[in-house]
């Protein structure tokens, strides 16, 4: 044993710097990050679920009654992969449509594979800005999952193991069209094309005005620094919690479409100051 330590120890020190620090990033990659194991529920209190426990490649992925098998265990990974049975939960052809469904597939690492779990209990495709939906709000065992524009509805409500890397992630929304002149709670004349934000009123604790927020965009990674000036509105919406309210300029500058019906990414904040 002692002798192949040393052996061992003579590889490393003739290796260069670049060599080790290639080595140990390449092991590092090796590690999987943390995951939160557990079943998924949702909809009447039924369970997300692996047809027939198979895990072949393009197994449906449906509704079922909880049951413990492994086919109802689903690891929530740092990553954003959601996996059962050894392999990822993924949106079929990669669509980003309405009613896409979802299946069991080899984990590639793929945008059609990723999803973020919000504290209002959505399950969310940031590539697509769609919510893990039941398809027909129908309850019945076999009911498919599926991809579906956010609603807030209840066939799109899930209690989800959390995942225990990352930070915490919220829904930012956008301003839209403002009368010349408006003012923001904070006294400024509004600019719909500034760098700036209000926090939401529905979420607490609230930023005071003048603190700096990097705000990512979980889809495509863009970020943003922005500026707290204003406060945001009280009325609660389906894609609670709502964290901040981005002018037009800073929402699009992040990669979000200007709809007034649709337009809330999915983001990261961080406190600079």
């Amino acid at each position: 044993m002692a002798a192949r330590r040393t052996s061992l120890l003579l590889v490393l020190r003739s290796l260069s710097l670049g060599a080790l620090l290639t080595l140990f990033a390449t092991t590092l990659a090796t590690v999987p990050a943390a995951a939160a194991t557990g079943q998924i529920t949702g909809l009447a209190n039924k369970c997300l679920d692996v047809a027939g426990a198979s895990s072949a490649d393009g197994t449906a992925v449906q509704l079922y009654d909880c049951n413990g098998t492994g086919a109802q265990q689903w690891d929530v990974n740092a990553d954003g992969s959601i996996r059962a049975l050894g392999k990822c939960l993924d949106v079929t052809g990669n669509s980003t449509a309405d009613g896409a469904k979802l299946q069991l597939w080899t984990c590639t690492g793929g945008s059609n594979q990723r999803w973020t779990v919000t504290a209002a209990h959505d399950i969310v495709n940031p590539a697509a800005n769609k919510c893990l939906d039941v398809s027909d709000n129908s309850s019945a065992n076999g009911a498919r999952a599926q991809i579906w524009t956010c609603t807030g509805a209840a066939n799109q409500k899930w209690n989800a193991p959390a995942s225990s890397g990352g930070q915490e992630q919220c829904w930012a929304t956008h301003y839209g069209p403002q009368p010349a002149g408006a003012l923001t709670a904070s006294g400024e004349v509004f600019d719909n094309n500034a760098d700036t934000a209000a926090t939401s009123l529905s979420r607490q604790p609230q930023l005071p005005f003048g603190t700096r927020v990097l705000v990512t965009n979980v889809a495509n990674g863009r970020t943003l620094t922005v500026r707290i000036n204003d406060r945001g509105t009280f009325a609660q919406t389906p894609q609670e919690p709502k964290c901040l309210d981005l002018t037009d300029g800073a929402f699009g500058r992040l990669g979000g479409v200007l709809n007034p019906d649709a337009g809330h990414i999915v983001v990261t904040q961080t406190v600079l100051n």
